[in-house]
């Protein structure tokens, strides 16, 4: 659901964030939903502005209730360090909030359970954000620093496990203190919020590899040159197994060997990014040769 435009860029709301916002209204909490809503547009105006202080283009943003996603035009994949700096904009300027507001509150500038209140929920976003979790920052954070030893597909089949095992952990959790009469169901919420969220991504996950494929094409036409890298590949390899292999800022070059490891030929990334696009990923190398 599109809410307004902030400086040409869609804020959409994610229907878990209206469900939030609406039994807070009914329960009495518009207050809190509505300093829940001002919290996380800003953590994500914060991703909005390093972006396009990097110069990327921030094509929408969509607000989760622990945060959002801010798409870009352009594939961070490529570069790992402006995914890492995009990605850590969020958590930090909820904890400058956070610190800002509780001085107001010590020195007796400003002082309100509405504030402590505000304080709190940065917090509470800023860490949770911090969380090794995809979509969440920490998530972006992790794959940016797995992705130039492991690739970028690799990393990001990691990551997704890792959030399943976390999102898992905060059901159960939630469950534990249910069960002993805490009567609290936020660690619920954000357990089933993140398997949804891990589940998206995973769906989406293809279509961003195949996106980082072909703008990293893009990448080194418009570049020039780029480090090379090796990949020794038996013939009955498929592109998927090569592809795992991929890491960002290199161009590979697959050398095909048959089963007696004698060379065979040698095949370039641009070849299996053209096969990937139109055959599949699980093509077998040995069909590039010529």
């Amino acid at each position: 659901m599109r809410v307004i435009n902030i400086g040409g860029i869609p804020l959409l709301l994610n229907p878990f964030f209206l469900l939030l916002l609406g039994g807070a209204a009914l329960g009495g909490f518009l207050r809190e939903a509505l300093i829940l809503f001002t919290i996380v547009s800003l953590h994500e105006g914060a991703h909005a502005l390093v972006a396009r202080g990097l110069g990327l283009q921030v094509m929408e943003i969509e607000l989760y209730p622990f945060g959002g996603v801010a798409r870009l035009e352009e594939a961070l994949e490529l570069d790992p360090q402006a995914e890492k700096h995009v990605a850590l904009a969020g958590p930090l300027f909820n904890f400058v909030l956070a610190g800002g507001a509780l001085a107001l509150y010590m020195n007796q500038v400003w002082v309100s359970e509405g504030l402590l209140f505000f304080v709190r929920l940065n917090l509470i976003l800023g860490f949770f954000n911090l969380l090794p979790a995809l979509p969440l920052d920490g998530g972006r954070i992790l794959r940016a620093g797995l992705a130039p030893s492991l690739g970028f597909q690799k990393a990001t089949a990691f990551s997704l496990k890792l959030s399943r095992a976390l999102a898992l952990a905060l059901l159960l959790a939630g469950g534990v203190l249910l069960f002993l009469d805490y009567r609290d169901i936020s660690l619920i919420f954000a357990g089933l919020f993140l398997l949804y969220a891990v589940h998206k991504e995973n769906k989406n996950f293809m279509y961003q590899f195949v996106r980082y494929l072909v703008r990293k094409r893009e990448d080194m036409e418009e570049k020039g040159a780029l480090p090379a890298a090796y990949i020794v590949a038996v013939e009955d390899a498929s592109l998927k197994e090569i592809l795992h292999l991929f890491s960002p800022r290199k161009y590979h070059l697959i050398l095909v060997l048959d089963r007696s490891m004698r060379v065979l030929g040698e095949v370039s990334e641009t070849e299996i990014i053209e096969k990937v696009l139109q055959e599949g990923i699980y093509l077998r190398i040995k069909k590039l040769l010529k």
